[in-house]
């Protein structure tokens, strides 16, 4: 004899719970758990589609004998004791077809009409219009799927897809054939459904979707395949969130901070200057681009020469501690551009940095070859012995003829040194310097203030030394 669990309900009245079996005309059995004597026969009907894997439409139950059990009677009004035995048929129309699934005869199941076109007919199926053998047809493949995912059959399972049948058809309680598998934990059979497009999401009648039908009947494995296929389905429905508007620092790169803060919520953005650019007086460096060449030997040298030579009686404070003259800045402009003189890079240290990497540039250049020849001369010691013998070998009047070139050298140089300052009118550096300035208040520009310094020095050394020479230009 079965189980027998005994509760009370809502009435007080004592109710047994107990398990019997059903018997197909198949000779396959299937237990039914958990019947309760109240339970009606059309309630049990519903719980064969599951079960048995038969529709409630085709289901005949009979018990002891032959007589089919009334829809509206109880478990109890029928005598079925726990343990007991029901026997189910189905009507003619449906039993071989049904016969063919279970024993997951596939080329039978073909045979019997469930694709168009097909041979197989019954004797009303002669009189059918085209539109309901198009119906009846679509109805038995239906049928044929329901009991194949009930039983598991893989391979007549997708045979059935893919001859077209109907992947979402339903039994009149709403069961389709994923509802089915998933009641029985037939988890391979659930992903060909699901892959070949099964609506995770349908409802049966009581409202119960396969995941909850899994979830139901306790298969942890079914239920974990349709909950990650759910969330997959749901991740691709998913659309991106438009990009939010960002400030202003945050269109650079974190590793390269363009910003300060301060308190009391400041934010000080810095501004980035080309590559090569000088940023004291936005003259361009001599490598930014072939165009705008550096400073030159000559304009250095005019530049410190215009520097010591400024009249004193101009501008007394115009003369440091040394007695060089120190480059002026326009009095209605002094105050403008202190605090800006602050944190600009002066000519000086630019000049400085400048010189010192091309020195080291010639230094790195002048080691790297004798480093070469060094390694030549190991190599192959003839050519150190070449080399010896060739500076030896230098004849005394070459040698003469070297120091002479080299000092008319330096005497043109010193004879170009001592030329008044009005010869050298070209933009020099002092000059590309003091128009990167800009103009003052008044509208007048630094370069016009220098022109004046020059005559007024001009006519300067003029009364202080009439008797040397002036050079016009």
């Amino acid at each position: 004899m079965g189980s027998r669990i005994r509760s009370r309900g809502h009435t007080g009245r004592e109710r047994t719970h107990f398990d019997i079996q059903v018997r197909l005309f198949t000779d396959e059995k299937f237990p039914l758990k958990h019947i309760s004597g109240e339970m009606k026969i059309s309630e049990l009907k519903r719980y064969m589609e599951f079960a048995a894997g038969i529709p409630v439409h085709m289901q005949k139950i009979s018990y002891l004998d032959s007589g089919e059990l009334l829809e509206n009677s109880t478990i109890r009004s029928n005598d079925i004791v726990p343990g007991a035995t029901l026997n189910v048929s189905v009507w003619p129309m449906w039993r071989d077809l049904i016969e063919a699934a279970s024993l997951n005869d596939i080329d039978w199941v073909f045979s019997l009409g469930v694709t168009s076109p097909t041979s197989y007919k019954t004797p009303h199926s002669d009189y059918m219009t085209k539109k309901a053998r198009k119906a009846w047809l679509e109805e038995r493949a239906f049928l044929a799927l329901y009991i194949a995912a009930h039983r598991g059959h893989e391979k007549l399972v997708k045979r059935l897809i893919e001859a077209g049948t109907d992947l979402n058809a339903c039994t009149s309680f709403g069961r389709t054939a994923l509802h089915v598998a998933a009641s029985q934990g037939r988890g391979n059979i659930v992903d060909i459904l699901l892959e070949k497009g099964a609506d995770i999401d349908a409802e049966d009648d009581d409202g119960s979707t396969a995941l909850s039908i899994a979830a139901k009947f306790n298969h942890k494995s079914c239920e974990r395949h349709l909950f990650l296929f759910r969330w997959q389905e749901r991740a691709k429905r998913t659309k991106p969130s438009e990009e939010p508007d960002r400030m202003a620092h945050q269109f650079y790169d974190s590793a390269f901070p363009v910003w300060m803060k301060g308190q009391k919520c400041q934010l000080y953005m810095t501004n980035i200057l080309p590559p090569g650019e000088y940023e004291g007086t936005r003259i361009d460096s001599p490598k930014k681009k072939a165009g705008n060449r550096g400073f030159t030997e000559e304009e250095i040298k005019s530049l410190e020469r215009q520097r010591t030579e400024e009249s004193f009686e101009n501008d007394p404070d115009g003369f440091d501690e040394d007695g060089n003259y120190k480059l002026p800045i326009i009095r209605e402009e002094r105050q403008k551009t202190k605090s800006s003189l602050k944190s600009s890079v002066s000519y000086d240290e630019w000049l400085k940095k400048k010189k010192a990497v091309e020195q080291r540039a010639i230094d790195i250049k002048k080691a790297a070859e004798e480093k070469i020849r060094q390694e030549e001369e190991e190599r192959d010691p003839e050519l150190r012995r070449k080399r010896l013998e060739a500076e030896k070998s230098q004849s005394y009047e070459t040698w003469l003829a070297q120091r002479e070139v080299e000092k008319k050298k330096v005497e043109f140089q010193r004879q170009k040194d001592d030329l008044p300052l009005a010869v050298d009118r070209g933009p020099g550096a002092l000059r590309a310097y003091l128009r990167s300035l800009g103009k003052t208040r008044a509208g007048d520009t630094y370069e016009d203030w220098l022109d004046q310094k020059e005559t007024e020095l001009d006519l300067y050394k003029e009364k202080r030394v009439p008797s040397s020479k002036t050079i016009t230009a």
